[in-house]
């Protein structure tokens, strides 16, 4: 019996996608760039409920509390200073620079966080998740809205 053309491509399309589940491997390092160039884009945003999101969640409400109801914090800059992955990279150590203003002054400071992230959930086939686990720090002084 011959195959015909749509049957092949068929068969062709059906081992295609068997396929390529096989040999994906979840690569937490890999996934933390993509992390934290979106938690340091929230920081510069002032997005502060999507920051809260990278945090352990026993942190997040501490977080939320003492940084959005700031009205004269300015955020120019978040950079990733540095990081080192520990623990078969499920751990890394970062320093994120902070670099802001309070307003009315238009002195930019900056603000250096050392924090520890921790790849928690998954295995090498499901996917985990990438979170700060230290708690975040104060905001730098600033004069609370009445």
């Amino acid at each position: 019996m011959a195959w015909s053309r749509w049957q092949l491509a068929l068969m062709f399309g059906i081992l295609v996608f068997l396929l390529s589940g096989c040999g994906v491997m979840v690569r937490p390092t890999e996934e933390f760039i993509s992390v934290s160039d979106d938690y340091l884009q929230r920081l510069r945003w002032q997005d502060y409920n999507g920051v809260a999101q990278h945090l352990v969640a026993s942190e997040r409400d501490s977080f939320l509390d003492q940084w959005t109801v700031l009205d004269d914090l300015r955020m120019t800059d978040a950079n990733l200073d540095s990081m080192e992955f520990r623990a078969e990279g499920r751990q890394a150590q970062t320093r994120v620079t902070l670099e802001y203003y309070l307003l009315p002054s238009t002195t930019v400071k900056r603000m250096r966080l050392n924090q520890s992230w921790e790849y928690q959930g998954g295995d090498r086939t499901h996917p985990g998740q990438w979170q700060v686990t230290t708690p975040f720090p104060p905001p730098p002084e600033t004069k609370k809205p009445d």
